[in-house]
């Protein structure tokens, strides 16, 4: 395993990317989930 010390802040630019892209995966499917436990219950 080869750790790259090189890019300090590469581990840090996909964390926010993931966390934005989880952000926006999840407010309209949070909506979506609500929606159908509102309907069922």
């Amino acid at each position: 395993m080869q750790q790259e010390k090189a890019c300090p802040h590469d581990p840090f630019n996909w964390t926010y990317f993931f966390i934005a892209l989880v952000t926006l995966l999840a407010l309209p499917l949070m909506h979506v989930f609500l929606g159908w436990m509102v309907f069922f219950f």
